[in-house]
């Protein structure tokens, strides 16, 4: 990256770094399997035996689901998003820190959106 957009990244790594350590100091770690109701699970077909899965057996709004879809798409092009502020800002340094951090909490809201999403069949029609 060169000229005003090179400067400019300079520029901001000053606060970028402020910025990260006041949020480290009071953020909480999080991880996704404390979020899930997982005692309301059971198995489904194939590998486990269990039951055929149907859009009916979710508890979320159709319009929630749809949400949480798009943006679990969007979430699935992260390492190509890490990638590229990887690249832009640098690995090392405030920004470096700040890419790493982001891309693990993204990570963790993409674990726990495909534990809330629907589960159609991606094999599809007669799957595998």
């Amino acid at each position: 990256m060169h000229g005003a957009a090179a400067r400019t990244l300079r520029d901001l790594e000053p606060s970028v770094g402020r910025l990260l350590d006041r949020h480290l100091a009071v953020a909480r770690e999080w991880f996704p399997h404390q979020y899930v109701p997982w005692s309301g699970a059971r198995d489904f077909d194939r590998p486990l035996d269990g039951t055929g899965w149907s859009a009916q057996q979710s508890a979320l709004p159709q319009a929630v689901q749809g949400v949480l879809l798009v943006n679990l798409l969007t979430d699935n092009y992260l390492p190509s998003y890490h990638f590229e502020i990887a690249t832009r800002f640098g690995r090392d340094g405030d920004w470096g820190a700040w890419v790493h951090r982001w891309t693990a909490k993204e990570d963790r809201h993409a674990c726990l959106m495909r534990a809330y999403r629907p589960r159609p069949s991606c094999d599809g029609p007669g799957g595998p």
